[in-house]
């Protein structure tokens, strides 16, 4: 295992602390929670990051200007939540003005996004000038790990990872982990009128008969 893959695991399954949602200067990612962790990497390894795992991990290198996808059903049973974690090479050594330097010291600068249709979901963002502040979701430009937490998941949708980077990457690439939970769930079909020939009834609701799709994906209502 990585370390940046360790370090993934510890972010990714910490539980809330604080007073608000997400990172904070004071209580960091959250408290440590090893049965979450353990579970993630049991599911994620013993499936192989099946389509039906609830947890997923990936060991992955990024290349300069490559981009990294992949396609998750949300189950409904855990909050859909995903976190890149990557060990950045090393910054330049200041000489001075060295004691709470603000400026920023990130080399290869990942970023992570999950979309569902339009939407675009961002990671935590925290603002060093005003500590006492909360959390938002933006566009990290600061650490070298990032997590997305979406509030509301819809059981059956489909939700697209994407990991990418800005500029040029120092020696070409940059190996990164990435985690996500929430996974697992069956994509469910949209209902539609059909013909109502060679179905059986299925149920009836308020006079309207609901007829079983031959497919067996979901149930229509009859056209007329």
């Amino acid at each position: 295992m990585r370390s940046a893959t360790l370090k993934g695991l510890a972010i990714h399954n910490a539980d809330e602390a604080g007073s608000f949602a997400g990172p904070d200067y004071k209580y960091g990612w959250g408290l440590l929670n090893v049965e979450k962790a353990a579970a993630c990497i049991t599911a994620a390894i013993s499936s192989n990051n099946a389509s039906t795992s609830e947890h997923l991990i990936y060991e992955n290198t990024l290349s300069n200007g490559q981009s990294f996808s992949t396609t998750i059903v949300a189950s409904g049973k855990l909050p859909l939540a995903a976190t890149i974690s990557w060990t950045d090479p090393k910054g330049t050594v200041e000489t001075g003005n060295m004691l709470n330097n603000p400026a920023k010291k990130l080399v290869n600068d990942l970023d992570i996004r999950i979309t569902k249709g339009a939407s675009i979901f961002l990671p935590w963002v925290l603002n060093p000038a005003s500590p006492a502040l909360s959390a938002s979701r933006g566009d990290n430009i600061t650490d070298n790990v990032e997590r997305i937490n979406v509030d509301s998941t819809i059981p059956g949708e489909v939700y697209t990872i994407i990991v990418t980077h800005k500029g040029n990457l120092q020696r070409g690439q940059q190996a990164y982990s990435l985690l996500i939970s929430g996974s697992g769930g069956t994509a469910y079909c949209t209902s539609a009128p059909i013909s109502n020939t060679g179905a059986r009834i299925d149920s009836v609701v308020l006079g309207t008969l609901i007829y079983q799709n031959p497919a067996g994906c979901t149930s229509y209502t009859n056209a007329t």
